[in-house]
């Protein structure tokens, strides 16, 4: 289901999950340090990786939009670091997660709970991260991270009615 809202958080834009796409890496076939900035690989940047997490918003969203810099971090982020092989992207999402939940970066969990949840993890399994989380970060960050999960899915819910 995609969000029809344009005026909606993007950290609730539900994506389509795509399984096939999922469950390789995705190895971007440009190299920043050689190749430089272009839009060929800005624009594989948005569509085959941003875009799969947050729906087809600027980097800056939809009030600020694109500008350049925006754009170079795009390629940046989503195409060199997002895009090497190794790991699927799938499991990036949820390491991301991780890492943001033991951080306690309560401002961002929500736009990464629901990548994570565009990438098809379920809801018991961010709360087995979430869960987890104490046992690395102790509990107030694990509460918290929950907390955060719980608010995003009935968020998600309230906007699918």
């Amino acid at each position: 289901m995609a969000n029809e809202n344009p005026a909606m958080s993007h950290s609730l834009h539900v994506g389509e999950f795509n399984q096939e796409f999922l469950s390789k890496p995705y190895e971007t076939p440009y190299r920043m340090h050689i190749d430089g900035f272009s839009a060929e690989f800005l624009d594989d940047s948005l569509t085959k990786i941003q875009h799969k997490l947050f729906g087809p918003w600027g980097l800056i969203g939809d009030k600020g939009g694109n500008n350049d810099f925006a754009d170079r971090c795009s390629v940046y982020i989503f195409g060199q670091i997002y895009g090497r092989g190794g790991l699927d992207l799938k499991t990036r999402g949820f390491l991301v997660l991780a890492a943001l939940s033991v951080l306690q970066k309560e401002n961002v969990i929500p736009t990464w709970t629901n990548a994570c949840l565009n990438l098809g993890w379920t809801e018991d399994e961010l709360n087995e991260l979430g869960a987890l989380v104490s046992h690395v970060g102790g509990f107030p960050p694990s509460r918290a991270a929950l907390m955060i999960y719980e608010d995003v899915f009935a968020k998600r819910k309230a906007a699918a009615k």
